[in-house]
């Protein structure tokens, strides 16, 4: 599969109660899995995402040379985090110094995943990338709209705060989440912030 693809992995997030998830090996995912994104090498029209558990997500990441992601867990702080990497977690500076907002772009990002079966590709693993590696920036206005209208295309036409009141029926312990720097920046670019809510 690597020889014929670009396989980038998206997220590492745990599943939540109440939640089912198929492997790409068609094996049920019971703790944490990984989204990867995949666009054929041949064709860049064939594209699109892939879930598997940690154990094939680890010997994708190997074959393509990319270090182990930190699970994303919405139960707990943000402090207390799953790291198994033998030092190579890609976000081995998790003590780094976040711009608000970029984090309340990241943490999105991440929900979307967590709160979708079929979660968008490309561009979703793409704008995750440019601010991990700028973490500390203000994202761009572009990045924040294109997140908006990922959001948008919700198939109950659902914000990401009801998305996640409706996680909250089976996993009452899910952390608070604010996204009013999005919606800050969306309104001084003109742009409907209807999708993120407060």
């Amino acid at each position: 599969m690597v020889h014929e693809y670009n396989i980038k992995p998206i997220a590492h997030v745990r599943l939540l109660n109440g939640q089912k998830r198929k492997s790409c090996t068609k094996d049920l995912l019971t703790d944490s899995y990984y989204c990867f994104s995949y666009k054929a090498k041949e064709d860049s029209d064939i594209a699109g995402t892939f879930l598997c558990g940690t154990y094939a997500a680890n010997h994708f990441l190997e074959l393509i040379q990319l270090p182990r992601l930190m699970v994303f867990d919405p139960l707990v702080s943000e402090n207390v985090g799953t790291r198994k990497s033998n030092g190579t977690n890609r976000d081995r500076g998790l003590n780094d110094t976040w711009h608000p907002t970029a984090k309340q772009l990241f943490n999105a990002i991440n929900l979307i995943v967590i709160c979708w079966e079929q979660v968008p590709g490309g561009v979703l693993q793409k704008i995750k990338d440019e601010i991990e590696k700028n973490k500390n920036r203000e994202p761009l206005p572009g990045q924040i709209k294109a997140i908006n209208t990922i959001i948008s295309r919700d198939r109950k036409n659902r914000t990401l705060q009801q998305m996640l009141d409706d996680l909250r029926r089976n996993n009452n312990m899910i952390r608070d989440f604010h996204f009013n720097l999005l919606n800050e920046s969306l309104i001084k670019n003109k742009v409907e912030p209807s999708f993120f809510g407060y």
